[in-house]
């Protein structure tokens, strides 16, 4: 079935770079519909909310339109986004202002942390609180500059933050987020939209 009329003009107004593809679109209204039993047309609020988790949890290179979204060409002066932000999903995140071996130390404690913890929670309360108290809580990465590697679902390109966004955490923070993209004369702007990173489980 077509697209309601009000969804597609609250995500064109909401979402309108990359567009949203409308057979991916239609899927998601119908599957909401059949899931929730929601009425589109006297419960829209919550019908919407649905349909945008849907988008932000989505793979965008499924339920985006190739060449709507990001210029191959961005990383020349002259492109620009204009005034419109880009939905762009993250695909990797980096921390570059400490050592690797310092990262991947940290990494291997996390590891070790998470194994104990999975061990641990076969034994009862007690044993439990003193393994905890030995071992400490589990180590977080070092916070200096994040890189990212972004994607409008088609076209890949790098990002550096030029100052910190409390938002992203190393180690926390899921691949697949998704943020808004703005591109103009005055350099690179990126916004986390908000969305719980228990949303990607």
């Amino acid at each position: 079935m077509p697209v309601p009329e009000r969804v597609a003009k609250w995500v064109s107004q909401n979402y309108p770079r990359p567009v949203i593809d409308a057979e991916w679109l239609s899927d998601c209204c119908d599957w909401i519909s059949s899931t929730y039993n929601i009425s589109l047309s006297t419960h829209f609020h919550d019908f919407i909310t649905h349909v945008e988790a849907q988008l932000l949890q989505s793979n965008l290179e499924d339920s985006t339109v190739r060449g709507t979204g990001l210029n191959p060409e961005l990383s020349r002066q002259t492109q620009t986004t204009g005034s419109v932000p880009l939905l762009v999903e993250i695909r990797s995140i980096t921390e570059i202002a400490h050592s690797a071996f310092s990262l991947l130390n940290i990494h291997q404690t996390r590891v070790d942390r998470a194994d104990l913890g999975l061990a641990v929670e076969t034994q009862d309360r007690q044993e439990q609180g003193e393994q905890d108290e030995d071992e400490g809580p589990i180590p977080r990465f070092p916070r200096g500059m994040l890189r990212f590697e972004l994607s409008d679902g088609h076209t890949l390109f790098q990002a550096i933050e030029f100052r910190s966004i409390p938002e992203m955490v190393l180690g926390e923070t899921p691949l697949g987020f998704k943020v808004c993209f703005l591109y103009c004369s005055s350099g690179y702007f990126v916004f986390p939209l908000p969305l719980s990173s228990d949303t990607y489980s």
